[in-house]
């Protein structure tokens, strides 16, 4: 599955890996969030956007269950 954010003049898109057990989000693609795949960093809010969204993705998990 591929989520994508937009928010002002940024773009996140990430891959959410998953099976029945697990699931894992995994940075696919930026634009204005500053990637550098050298060093692997990125805008610093990326990493609270991505937390975000493992809050919700659990959430919703718990009030299957």
């Amino acid at each position: 599955m591929i989520g994508t954010l937009y928010l002002r003049d940024h773009m996140a898109k990430v891959r959410i890996l998953y099976d029945a057990r697990r699931y894992s989000i995994r940075y696919q693609d930026s634009s204005n969030l500053k990637y550098n795949p050298d060093t692997k960093t990125i805008h610093s809010n990326y990493n609270s956007w991505v937390q975000n969204l493992d809050n919700a993705i659990r959430s919703q998990l718990s009030i299957r269950r």
